[in-house]
């Protein structure tokens, strides 16, 4: 049986139309069922077969701990980031020498070992650190060569860009609390360069500013055992919005700073990951990543 594309988005960039299309040949000519709407969403009963994601390794089973209940953006939309994390980073949970090995590479980092990764996570209570929704997409904690323990805030992209605040949302009000946490910790010395904040609080820049204040806010707090933080984000190369973000961001860290956030596209953490030595399952796996997200 043949399975249409099913239908696209005319005001799609020319990236996320790239993207769309990729995924509703994915779910065409691999998956193959049919479309909900959109060539990018599974039907609810497809998606109720978790088929948004990686059927072995634990992707499905840390999905079901983590959010139980039916979530179209998640379950269905096989466009939106949201079950990126799940199929990414899930199965190193069943691996963590492979997952220090890998993260290790890629960050040049003398990682000794990673102890813990946890898909959509935030510390609790949130009143002591942002008061926000802000969470990681994915968290791993990680001894160094010298003991000292570390974490890392990972953020993953697919299509996303810039967004604009809603007038009158609690970000809105936060972003121009003068009292928040965001210009509390922004303003610490020896963070940002001076006269950064308003391109901080910008459109461009705002998400992976909440992002990084996060980790920062995990590292002042008073009950903290980390000294290291790296605020990670994760996107596709044709994703050229944060190609151009990552740099911008960096500029305004001061120069002791510049390791506390990195761009990875998803290229190269497929590649560091085919550079070891991997079982039959993890190798099944990384050729689902290349054939889901690498886009030609």
């Amino acid at each position: 049986m043949n399975y249409p594309l099913g239908n696209q988005y005319s005001k799609d960039d020319n990236f996320k139309a790239k993207a769309r299309l990729h995924q509703s040949h994915f779910r065409s000519e691999i998956l193959q069922v049919d479309f909900d709407e959109y060539g990018n969403r599974l039907t609810r009963a497809d998606a109720l077969n978790y088929l948004n994601f990686y059927p072995g390794l634990g992707v499905v089973e840390t999905l079901k701990n983590r959010y139980p209940k039916y979530s179209k953006g998640l379950y269905a939309d096989m466009l939106r980031s949201e079950h990126i994390p799940f199929n990414m980073f899930a199965p190193l949970k069943q691996d963590l020498k492979l997952a220090k090995k890998v993260f290790k590479q890629l960050l040049k980092l003398e990682i000794k070992e990673i102890t813990k990764i946890k898909i959509e996570y935030a510390p609790s209570p949130a009143a002591e650190y942002l008061n926000d929704k802000t969470s990681f997409d994915t968290y791993m904690e990680f001894i160094t060569d010298i003991g000292e323990m570390g974490f890392l805030g990972i953020e993953v992209k697919y299509t996303e860009h810039e967004y604009k605040l809603k007038p009158n949302s609690k970000e809105a009000n936060d972003i121009d609390n003068l009292d928040s946490p965001y210009e509390k910790i922004s303003y610490r010395p020896g963070l940002f360069v001076p006269d950064s904040m308003k391109k901080l609080k910008s459109d461009r820049l705002r998400q992976i500013w909440r992002n990084h204040l996060l980790g920062e806010s995990m590292l002042l707090h008073s009950e903290t055992k980390f000294k290291h933080f790296i605020s990670l984000i994760f996107y596709p190369s044709g994703n050229k919005h944060f190609n151009e973000v990552i740099p911008e961001y960096k500029s305004l860290l001061t120069s002791k700073n510049q390791n506390k956030l990195m761009g990875i596209t998803y290229e190269s953490y497929f590649d560091t990951l085919s550079q070891f030595t991997l079982s039959n399952d993890f190798t099944d796996w990384l050729k689902y990543l290349k054939s889901r997200y690498v886009i030609k």
